[in-house]
């Protein structure tokens, strides 16, 4: 049953189900944050009262910052149930392309144009977030050995190794197997360290005056930027992974995901409160999270580094396969090249597995444990991406609110206020990361200017093969295949289109060469805003050579969500797969001619672009009815 807003209603016990399985889908990256945020906070600061309220001040109202923007106001801005970066810019683009049909205004473009660099921006961060967040969730992890068994340090970065390896190795066979066993280990890691929390903090109740903000602002006041902004680089760590609460929105609905955070947040507001109170009570403590358990049996101790190390596996996982999620969507919006994608469930479409990125992610993880070799060292390099991505977020919503209420101003200068705040509590937190870069900033900085010259190159790349490689008009190439002289043989050939007003490179060169088959099918397929669903429907455009032949035009409409298309199945129902037939396709090599500084750009465009599969596997057509038919093509970027 769907709402007003195209959100499913679902009943209590429905939405419960999604909570509980919320928590462990959505939670594990920001469940995993007490095993390091107070250590590395005060591994500097000196642990006193004042200070400590301070900073579990700054931590309360972190999440106050984190709920109403991601739990509240970014879950209202869905596409059809879709949330997250990519599904906000097909938000943007339906609006302002919606307004640029009643007016034509410069002003609209250039919101377009910052949107589609902002999602760029915000994926790239993303993903070089990914790589970071397993690496120094399993060391923080296995470094509790160390506060026991400081003889066993030496085998810390070993045990991370072997663990992301595994890790990695079985992302092939899919998580839906083990899915199931995510929430229940969450559960019972939260119920964990807010049960050590609340024994802790329980003869210092006093320290939850801290949740005024007083202290927090206090604490700003009274100590000099050169202190403030390592600290709230620090305290930052303790919302990593909300953007989860956005982009997972489809999986588990707006009411799964708010209780899910309501009931974790609580769980880890109790866990820094007591590490805060046995900070007070232990001052020289290295590792306050493991140490909650040492007042109690060894075995409680055993039982944490255990169930820590899971719940860092888990929220690993989880931003692995945000990775595939995250990619997959830019590579629906061509901001990046084609890889294979493979789903690995049948009955659960999210589900997929990307060879090339789970083998890049994996060797970047890798060697981010070998290059900073601690969670507290990798800590520098923790923070700088995703405060980012909150800035983007952040403008990519002032966008759509500002383009929605384009007609009515005052609605939009309503919320700016909001935005306003949102902005002030992302720039501060991003500002203090910034002196994080000589010190490990710059590891994350790299991942994502890498990835942004990727999107970049490819983009501007396709565009300059399209531009330059042989097409036609829709009109100007019926009329040359009216007056052609045609030789026709029997048979189908099929020819993928980017356009149904273009026709196709492969097409063009078939007519000059005065040869065709009698049934030629013209295949377009676009994105709609919905995230699934697809429709298509088939027309004639012409008889050729005296009626012997016939053209054909099939527009296929998907989600731009949905990546396999079966093509020759849809031309089966269709009734235009009429044998023998093959599949054509357009194969341009192309020849880099730019000479100035632009020139690696292109070079790297062509690597990938020869490295790229090839369209049949997304459209599941038999590798053995594929034919090619093309050249070389000169690109660059200037004429």
């Amino acid at each position: 049953m769907k709402g007003r807003n195209g959100e499913k209603d679902f009943s209590i016990i429905t939405n419960i189900t999604l909570a509980y399985l919320a928590i462990g889908g959505v939670l594990g990256d920001i469940g995993t944050s007490p095993l390091y945020v107070l250590s590395l906070t005060f591994k500097t600061l000196p642990v006193t009262v004042l200070n400590v309220m301070g900073v579990l001040s700054l931590i309360f109202w972190s999440f106050i910052f984190l709920s109403t923007k991601y739990a509240w106001m970014a879950l209202e801005l869905d596409n059809n149930g879709e949330g997250g970066t990519f599904a906000l810019l097909s938000l943007i683009r339906h609006t302002g392309k919606t307004l640029l049909e009643k007016i034509k205004s410069n002003k609209i473009l250039i919101l377009l144009s910052i949107a589609a660099f902002l999602s760029m921006l915000c994926g790239a961060l993303l993903l070089s977030d990914g790589v970071i967040t397993p690496s120094i969730s399993v060391l923080a992890a296995v470094e509790g050995v160390e506060v026991q068994y400081p003889h066993l340090a030496q085998y810390v970065i070993p045990i991370a190794v072997i663990i992301l390896t595994i890790l990695f190795m079985v992302q092939k066979h899919g998580t839906e197997k083990v899915a199931k066993f995510f929430s229940p280990i969450i559960i019972i890691w939260f119920l964990t360290i807010a049960i050590l929390g609340f024994l802790s903090l329980k003869s210092s109740l006093w320290l939850l005056k801290a949740i005024n903000p007083y202290y927090a602002i206090k604490f700003l006041l009274d100590h000099p930027i050169s202190i403030i902004f390592p600290i709230l680089g620090y305290v930052v760590l303790c919302i990593t992974g909300g953007e989860a609460l956005y982009a997972d929105e489809a999986h588990y609905g707006k009411f799964g995901i708010r209780l899910a955070w309501f009931v974790g947040a609580i769980c880890l507001l109790l866990n820094y409160f007591g590490q805060g109170a046995y900070l007070l009570s232990h001052k020289n403590c290295k590792n306050p999270f493991y140490a909650l358990a040492l007042p109690y049996p060894h075995i409680i101790y055993i039982f944490l580094l255990i169930i820590a190390t899971l719940a860092a596996i888990i929220a690993s996982q989880a931003m692995i396969t945000g990775g595939f999620s995250t990619y997959k969507q830019a590579m629906e919006l061509r901001m990046f090249p084609r890889v294979q994608i493979i789903n690995t469930s049948p009955k659960t479409r999210g589900q997929i597995y990307i060879p090339a990125v789970n083998k890049g992610m994996f060797i970047a993880c890798i060697a981010t444990v070998f290059i900073f070799k601690s969670s507290s060292a990798l800590g520098d390099a923790y923070g700088l991406a995703v405060t980012g991505a909150f800035i983007g977020t952040t403008v990519m919503m002032g966008i759509l609110f500002y383009l929605r209420n384009y007609y009515d101003k005052k609605k939009f200068w309503y919320v700016v206020p909001l935005l306003i705040i949102f902005m002030i509590f992302d720039t501060a937190f991003f500002s203090s990361n910034l002196g994080k870069i000589p010190t490990g900033g710059w590891f994350p900085m790299i991942i994502s200017i890498f990835l942004i010259t990727t999107m970049i190159t490819w983009e501007k790349g396709s565009a300059l093969i399209y531009q330059n490689i042989p097409k036609d008009t829709k009109s100007n190439f019926l009329q040359n295949l009216k007056e052609a002289n045609l030789a026709v043989l029997p048979g189908t050939d099929i020819h993928m289109s980017g356009s149904e007003r273009v026709i196709p490179a492969s097409l063009v060169e078939q007519l000059e060469m005065e040869v065709l088959r009698e049934q030629i099918v013209l295949v377009t397929i676009k994105n709609t805003d919905a995230p699934w669903g697809i429709n298509y429907n088939k027309q004639i455009l012409a008889n050729f050579a005296q009626g012997q032949g016939k053209l054909w035009q099939v527009i296929i409409e998907k989600g731009y969500m949905r990546l396999l298309i079966n093509v020759p199945k849809i031309l089966e129902e269709l009734e235009l797969l009429t044998p023998p037939y093959r599949f054509i396709f357009g194969l341009w090599d192309p020849v880099i001619v730019e000479q100035g500084w632009k020139r690696p750009f292109l070079l790297y465009f062509r690597f990938i672009y020869r490295n790229a599969p090839t369209l049949s596997r997304r459209f599941l057509i038999p590798a053995s009815k594929v034919r090619y038919i093309g050249g070389e093509v000169e690109i660059k970027f200037s004429k």
